[in-house]
């Protein structure tokens, strides 16, 4: 059936060419280049490769297939891809199942550090400032921790950064507690844990960050000793794919080291 082989490949070649586009935007959008759009970008090149070679390619499989050491080989590679996408699977139905709506009940909030470019807030930090604003004005009595350090390329603290940018929303500066040495996740949230327990603050906390980093960001803080609960920024549709796909290293790293 050539027409429908033909219909096949060249709906493929347009999947790998979005693939391309996709992963490719961050990078020209906003000079975003990490784990995610680069694994992005080298799985949409192999699957333009497979399509185009897909002649000379199955008869290099059909001669392989041909050994025992062959199908071994085959048989192993299959096994590998299909445990990757199921793990994949398995990572976003966890990631998807933390982003929800706060708890009723106020808890203090720390919000997660994210770039600053020289002394503004990047896109991403605006997005959590704005998110964690909208809740702390809506609950008066409750503390917040900004917490992140200064980077290459900053002139201020993250957690500086956030400060300023909460009190220009009308969150008053007495109740926004800095934490301006962490440069990772872990280190944000072992931190501002240890913050709060100094000003009595207890354990139970809101954390703000995008949707696609709670689950990560929640098991964390699980591991320090905060019962956490999650409040997701907003995430641009044309950055989620390369986003997505980083965390899924990100928790695949935890995981193992754990």
């Amino acid at each position: 059936m050539p027409a429908r082989d033909d219909a096949l490949r060249a709906l493929l070649l347009l999947l790998a060419a979005a693939g391309l586009w996709i992963f490719l935007q961050p990078v020209v959008v906003a000079g975003i280049w990490n784990a995610g759009n680069a694994l992005g970008l080298a799985a949409s090149a192999v699957l333009a490769a497979v399509v185009l070679a897909w002649s000379t390619l199955a008869r290099g499989l059909r001669a392989l297939a041909g050994t025992r050491r062959g199908k071994a080989l085959l048989g192993a590679g299959a096994v590998a891809l299909g445990a990757g996408v199921v793990w994949c699977g398995v990572l976003s139905a966890w990631m998807l199942a933390d982003v929800g709506e706060p708890p009723d009940a106020p808890a203090a909030v720390v919000v997660l550090g994210c770039r600053v470019e020289g002394d503004t807030p990047s896109q991403a930090l605006q997005r959590r400032i704005d998110t964690a604003a909208d809740y702390l004005l809506a609950h008066p009595g409750v503390p917040v921790v900004v917490s992140g350090g200064m980077g290459d390329g900053e002139r201020i603290s993250e957690a500086e950064a956030m400060r300023r940018g909460l009190v220009e929303r009308g969150v008053a500066d007495d109740r926004i507690l800095l934490e301006d040495r962490s440069t990772s996740t872990l280190e944000n949230l072992t931190n501002s844990a240890a913050i709060l327990a100094e000003k009595g603050l207890g354990s139970s906390v809101v954390v703000v960050s995008e949707g696609y980093h709670l689950h990560r960001a929640l098991g964390i803080a699980d591991r320090v000793g905060l019962d956490a609960d999650g409040l997701a920024a907003p995430s641009p549709g044309w950055l989620l794919p390369t986003s997505w796909v980083r965390e899924w290293v990100a928790l695949t790293l935890d995981t193992v080291r754990r």
